[in-house]
């Protein structure tokens, strides 16, 4: 019998099923749909060099996974270990290029939600 635990916090479902695709990602940056390109970067700030695929797969959990809470026509940076969305900085902006200043450009400016806690 299969039953839903209502502890179960559906960021660290989300972080999960990431992790399963792409285990060491970090950073999943999605970029609007018109663009039809994600970026995964891993722990020292550089992208991933992954097929176009798995990069679908990631932004599509993600857009499900925030539904409404983002403006998808925008770019957005989901942070896995705080299960966090942001918005992405603008490209003249530091934090654009995530090696910039080793921070991602996480700024609690730019938070958009957090789903479910910390992983």
């Amino acid at each position: 019998m299969s039953r839903n635990d209502p502890a179960a916090s559906p960021c660290s479902n989300l972080v999960d099923a990431i992790r399963e695709i792409a285990p060491t990602t970090v950073l999943a940056r999605v970029y609007p749909v018109s663009r039809s390109v994600t970026h995964l970067f891993e722990s020292d700030f550089y992208r991933m060099l992954i097929d176009r695929q798995t990069e679908e797969r990631v932004a599509r959990l993600i857009r499900q996974g925030f539904g409404r809470a983002a403006d998808w026509r925008r770019a957005h940076d989901f942070y896995l270990p705080a299960g966090a969305l942001y918005l992405t900085p603008e490209p003249h902006r530091i934090g654009y290029v995530p090696e910039d200043d080793y921070s991602f450009g996480l700024a609690p400016a730019r938070l958009i939600a957090i789903s479910g806690g910390k992983d």
